[in-house]
């Protein structure tokens, strides 16, 4: 993980709430809650059950066509979107209530698993830098080519990855 920090700070200089923003092995809700002062909301851009791929079956460590919810939202305060977030669950490996909720589709992944006392560590897998395209550029407000700090993630349970999440947030946002 510090060799992927000094990959970027090679790059960009990151201010300790960046750093903490891509190593955070946390809630990440509750780090923006406590950052911008109030609670933070979930827009749901799209959510749909998908057949894994191979890529997305090597991902999760499940069997290509296993059913796998695909979710994109938007974490949001009140000055706008702090966070843009996919994610991708095996379905096989939720219990009832979890699954109900996630469905759901506008709850933070780290309330359900809070509210539900599901105890699971995560694993970061990559992060990096983009440069925001006209899509990025708009829903963060910031100009296109833009630096953006991405970060992706396994949420693990009973040995098992339960989710898969990439997080982009701006450069801007959190110096």
């Amino acid at each position: 993980m510090l060799e992927a920090l000094k990959k970027i700070e090679e790059r960009i200089q990151l201010s300790p709430v960046q750093k903490i923003l891509l190593t955070t092995d946390g809630s990440i809700t509750r780090i923006l809650e406590a950052l911008t002062g109030e609670e933070v909301s979930i827009s749901t851009e799209k959510q749909e059950v998908i057949k894994a791929d191979e890529e997305i079956a090597t991902k999760l460590q499940i069997e290509v066509g296993g059913e796998v919810n695909f979710r994109v939202v938007n974490i949001r305060s009140s000055g706008g979107v702090l966070m843009h977030a996919i994610s991708y669950t095996p379905l096989k490996r939720l219990k009832k209530k979890f699954r109900e909720d996630i469905m759901k589709a506008d709850i933070p992944i780290g309330k359900i698993m809070a509210r539900l006392k599901i105890e699971a560590r995560r694993e970061i897998m990559d992060m990096g830098i983009i440069e925001a395209d006209e899509r990025f550029s708009q829903l963060f407000s910031v100009k296109k080519g833009s630096f953006l700090l991405k970060r992706t993630y396994n949420i693990i349970h009973n040995n098992e990855i339960l989710l898969n999440i990439t997080e982009i947030f701006p450069y801007e946002a959190f110096r």
